[in-house]
């Protein structure tokens, strides 16, 4: 008995210091890398625009958005609390800082993705809380409320698919009318990492009898390729210009 208590004491010190090493060799939590490109239509009031830009992100660190229409633009986010968002014109060495409230890292769906927030969309992080779940045929859905009263969402719906992707979510309002509804498919994997590369979103908010639409069509994702671009860094010499300045640059007035 006492023979096995000390081989089971050496064996258990042996996994350990191994454990140690392992732990120096590799991370705890490796750093991954996402990137995918991107062509958003949007139509409203009967005027269409196209805007194609690639969007990088790297987990635990900053988003990073090259617009191709209009212009050549660097749109830089840090994902940190608190951090600074900046619209950067590379013709001009200009560059635009914008209010939280205008654009935040979890507005990109691929960020919502690589940091695991597909399960609800990134409504848990917005301040939403799960009260129902139900069968819909082969659908699962979730029924979300906000934590707190005065706001123009009443709940929003998700539904999931058979292997638990979201495939349609949708925002309601006090009297139970849509705002917005957006469908997502033609999942694709890529190293364990599922994306929807097409997005189509309908908005109603901002139109009486009439709707917003937007169709997001993702291509060459990539997972776990680092590019120069995933480390892009506002140049230290750039011209700080006000919002109206800059949007100005861009229509070229």
């Amino acid at each position: 008995m006492t023979l096995h208590k000390n081989r089971a004491v050496v064996t258990g010190r042996l996994f350990f210091l191994l454990s140690l090493c392992l732990a120096g060799a590799f991370p705890a939590a490796a750093q991954r890398f996402f990137r995918v490109d991107a062509e958003s239509k949007t139509l409203r009031s009967g005027v269409a625009t196209v805007i194609d830009k690639e969007v990088y992100y790297t987990r635990g660190g900053d988003l990073n958005i090259l617009w191709k229409k209009p212009g050549n633009i660097v749109f830089y986010s840090n994902t940190k609390p608190l951090g600074i968002t900046t619209f950067y014109y590379p013709s001009t060495r200009e560059s635009v800082a914008l209010e939280p409230a205008m654009f935040k890292a979890s507005d990109e769906l691929l960020y919502q993705f690589a940091e695991g927030a597909a399960e609800d969309m990134g409504l848990t992080r917005e301040g939403f809380v799960l009260k129902s779940t139900k069968k819909d045929g082969d659908y699962t859905v979730r029924r979300y409320e906000p934590r707190q009263g005065g706001t123009m969402c009443a709940w929003v719906e998700v539904a999931y698919d058979q292997s638990f992707l979201p495939v349609y979510c949708a925002y309601y309002d006090k009297k139970g009318k849509i705002i917005t509804k957006t469908y997502l498919s033609h999942y694709t994997s890529v190293k364990g990492f599922s994306f929807p590369m097409r997005v189509t979103e309908i908005s109603y908010m901002a139109e009486k009898n009439d709707s917003t639409v937007r169709l997001d069509i993702y291509k060459n994702l990539e997972i776990d390729v680092q590019r120069e671009i995933h480390n892009f860094r506002i140049p230290r010499g750039a011209k700080p210009v006000d919002l109206k300045e800059g949007l100005m640059g861009i229509l070229g007035k």
